[in-house]
């Protein structure tokens, strides 16, 4: 091989190894929790309360709370109220989308549903074009007891930020980014050892 081609790997290779580099930089960016309480309680049962909405992109608020969910269900680490019944329960005390919840209307709620906490949350940035989408949300988890904040979660990312080599492993939809950045909560709380059943 000639000294040309030799270099032509070599200049190959240091690109590729930059490449691989970034997109592994930019996949590192986590979800910021940040934990209120000294002394957390049990947190296993969760009822969630419908998310706020401050994005023109009115389906965001709903496709968040029904996947985030969905994922704590399916991966089991939590008991998730039933949806239809809290929203009985929003209804009777004639609580509307975007509204806080009353200290009466928790008490209700931790009457009727015996749930360790409550989690609220709303989007703060949803943008969807035809070359990327980015989502932006804020979670809380407060006990049903006392209302006390127990911890937040803010995450936000780009579907690009996915990326792995060439376009490959990039999210290019809203409900494909959801359900990502969905999972990479759920993990940090995990990693953290915020609530579960199991803890």
């Amino acid at each position: 091989m000639n000294f040309e081609g030799k270099g032509a790997i070599i200049i190959g290779g240091c690109f590729l190894g930059l490449l691989l580099f970034f997109s592994g930089c930019a996949g590192k960016q986590k979800p910021r929790v940040s934990i209120t309480e000294e002394s957390l309680p049990r947190v296993c049962r969760v009822a969630v309360l419908p998310f706020q909405n401050q994005t023109k992109t009115t389906a965001a608020g709903l496709m968040l709370y029904r996947i985030l969910m969905a994922e704590m269900a399916r991966l089991r680490n939590f008991q998730v109220v039933e949806e239809g019944a809290v929203r009985r329960i929003l209804l009777r005390g004639k609580v509307y989308p975007g509204q806080s919840i009353t200290p009466e209307i928790r008490e209700m709620i931790m009457k009727t549903l015996h749930p360790d906490a409550l989690l609220s949350g709303e989007v703060v940035d949803v943008e969807e074009t035809s070359d990327m989408v980015r989502l932006a949300f804020n979670l809380r988890m407060r006990d049903a007891r006392t209302g006390q904040l127990l911890w937040t979660t803010y995450y936000a990312r780009t579907g690009e930020e996915y990326r792995k080599v060439m376009h490959f492993g990039e999210i290019d939809t809203l409900a494909g980014l959801t359900r990502q950045m969905v999972f990479d909560v759920l993990k940090m709380w995990q990693e953290k050892k915020l609530g579960g059943c199991s803890r």
